[in-house]
C-alpha cells in the first residue's frame, strides 16, 4: 500500500496544492480540505453539480437528488431524506438488513459444510441489491436463495426469473456505461454514437430498468388507490416507495419516484458491496483485528451462540473497532474516488486559485485518503487504530479531510444506513465462522486511481468459510 501511495500521490505545488490536468488546464484538482469545504458548502450557489455530470448520467438517475440544483435539488432531498428517520430504520431497514444477512450467513454456512471457496465480492453484491430492493420496493429477488448457489461458481443470473435476471443484468451494464462516461466526460455521446453496439445497449438497459421500476410503482399507485379509506396511511408503510408516496409535504410524481428508488439502489448496492468486499480483504491481511472485533462484539451483543441480541440502528455505534475498520476501509477505498462541482461563475478560492464560470473543479477521496500532509507517513497503510481515540471512541475527522460521503448540504443521505450495514455483515460473519483467502490465491498491487463512478474491489476474492 505504501508504494502504491507513492506512486500515484498528486502532482502538487507544496503550497497552491492545487493541481492540473495536463492540456486540461480548465479542470483543476482540490486537495485541500478547506477548499473542498468552500465548493461543498459554503458557496453551494457556484460550484453545482452542472451540465456535464448531468448529461452523464440522466438517463439512469433522471431527476433525483443525486443530479439536480437549486429548487429541484432541494425538493428531491427533503423527500428522500424524510425516509432515513429512526422509526423507518426500526420498521423496514433493520427487518430488511436483518432478513438479507440471515440469507447471507445460510449461504456461507452451506458453503462451509461443502468445504467450498466463495467469491465474497459476488456475494456483497447480492447482498446488497437483495437488501436495498426488499427495503426500496418490498421485492425479494432471490438473489441469497441457497439453492443459486449449489454450483462452486454460480453464474449471477442462475435459477433467477426471466424478470429478475434482465432487471439485474440491465442494472450491471448501466452502471458499467456511467463508469465508462465518467472516466471519459468529454465525448461520450460521439463515442457511443459511433460505436452502435455500445450505445444500444445502453438504450435497452435503461429500458429494462424503466419497464421494471414504473411496473413496480404503478402497481403500488393502483393499491394506494383502493387503501385509500384506511384512516392510518401508516399502515401502508412497508417500504420506502410507500413512504416515498405517502409523503405529505414533497409529494412526487411517477417519474420522481423511478428517479429517486433508481437512485438509492444504484448508490446503496454498489457502495456498500465494495466496501465491503475491500474491509475483508484487509482484515485477512491484518488477522489480528479478528480478536477484537470478536471481543467487542462479545462484549456488546453476548457470545456468538446467542439469537437474543443483534446489530441495531440503537447499537450500531458502539462496535469502535468495527466502525474504525469501516472508515479506514473507506479511507483507502472510497465508494466514490474522485468527484467535482461545475463552477457557474467566475470566482476565486479563499486561499486558492481563480476560477472561471465552466471549469470543473474536482477532487480525489481516493488520493486524499494516501496524502501524507493529511494523514502522516503512514497514510498508505490500513491502520483502524487510526480512528480509535485513547478512550476507546470512534474519532471523527470531518467530512472534508475524510470526503467518502461528501459533505455540506448534499452530504450523504444514506450514510448511517451504509456504515450500519457494512458493520453488521462483519460483525456476524466473524461472529459465525472463521473466514481466510482460499488456497492459492494471491493478492494483487492494483492502483484504482482511474476508476471513476464507484471504486470496485480488484478482480473476485475467493474466501474459505469455515464454521
Amino acid at each position: 500500500m505504501s508504494d502504491l501511495a507513492a506512486e500515484d500521490s498528486p502532482k502538487q505545488d507544496p503550497n497552491i496544492r492545487g493541481t492540473y490536468d495536463e492540456g486540461l488546464a480548465i479542470w483543476p484538482w482540490f486537495y485541500k480540505p478547506e477548499w473542498i469545504e468552500y465548493a461543498q458548502k459554503t458557496n453551494l450557489v457556484d460550484y453545482i453539480k452542472g451540465p456535464l455530470g448531468q448529461a452523464i448520467m440522466y438517463d439512469v438517475l433522471g431527476d433525483s437528488f443525486f443530479l439536480t440544483d437549486g429548487p429541484g435539488w432541494k425538493k428531491a432531498r427533503r423527500a428522500t431524506a424524510a425516509i432515513f428517520t429512526i422509526k423507518t430504520f426500526k420498521t423496514i431497514i433493520i427487518p430488511c438488513a436483518n432478513n438479507s444477512v440471515d440469507r447471507l450467513v445460510e449461504v456461507l454456512k452451506l458453503t462451509a459444510e461443502r468445504n467450498q471457496d466463495i467469491d465474497f465480492c459476488n456475494l456483497f453484491y447480492r447482498y446488497t441489491m437483495e437488501s436495498f430492493m426488499q427495503m426500496t420496493f418490498g421485492t425479494d429477488l432471490g438473489l441469497l436463495a441457497t439453492e443459486n448457489f449449489q454450483e462452486t461458481k454460480p453464474k449471477p443470473q442462475s435459477k433467477l426469473s426471466q424478470r429478475t435476471s434482465s432487471f439485474v443484468e440491465a442494472f450491471d451494464v448501466a452502471q458499467d456505461q456511467l463508469d465508462f462516461r465518467l472516466a471519459v466526460v468529454i465525448g461520450w455521446q460521439l463515442v457511443e454514437k459511433l460505436n452502435k453496439s455500445m450505445g444500444q445497449r445502453m438504450k435497452n438497459a435503461c429500458r429494462v430498468l424503466d419497464e421494471y421500476a414504473y411496473s413496480l410503482i404503478d402497481e403500488r399507485m393502483a393499491s394506494v388507490a383502493h387503501m385509500s379509506d384506511v384512516e392510518d396511511e401508516e399502515l401502508s408503510h412497508t417500504d420506502l416507495l410507500s413512504i416515498l408516496m405517502n409523503a405529505r409535504d414533497e409529494r412526487l410524481g411517477r417519474t420522481e419516484l423511478r428517479d429517486t428508488t433508481l437512485g438509492l439502489i444504484l448508490a446503496g448496492r454498489d457502495s456498500t458491496a465494495q466496501a465491503l468486499s475491500w474491509a475483508f480483504f484487509h482484515i485477512l491481511m491484518n488477522k489480528h483485528l479478528i480478536p477484537k472485533i470478536r471481543e467487542e462484539a462479545i462484549g456488546i451483543l453476548g457470545d456468538e451462540n446467542s439469537d437474543q441480541e443483534r446489530v441495531t440502528y440503537e447499537n450500531y455505534k458502539r462496535f469502535v473497532w468495527t466502525q474504525a475498520v469501516v472508515h479506514e476501509t473507506l479511507r483507502l477505498h472510497p465508494s466514490l474516488p474522485k468527484t467535482g462541482r461545475y463552477v457557474a461563475s467566475d470566482g476565486q478560492i479563499p486561499g486558492g486559485p481563480m476560477v472561471e464560470a465552466g471549469n470543473l473543479v474536482r477532487w480525489s477521496a481516493w488520493k486524499m485518503g494516501r496524502d501524507a500532509s493529511l494523514w502522516g507517513p503512514n497514510c498508505g497503510e490500513f491502520k483502524p487504530e487510526r480512528w480509535v481515540d485513547e478512550k476507546g471512541r470512534l474519532k471523527q475527522y470531518g467530512p472534508f479531510k475524510f470526503p467518502a460521503f461528501g459533505g455540506g448540504p448534499r452530504i450523504c443521505v444514506g450514510q448511517n444506513l451504509a456504515l450500519l450495514q457494512a458493520g453488521k455483515v462483519i460483525i456476524e460473519v466473524l461472529r459465525q465462522f472463521e473466514v481466510d483467502f482460499a488456497p492459492g490465491w494471491r493478492a494483487k498491487s492494483i492502483s484504482n486511481s482511474n476508476v471513476s463512478a464507484f471504486l470496485d474491489a480488484a478482480d473476485g476474492q475467493s474466501y474459505d468459510a469455515l464454521n
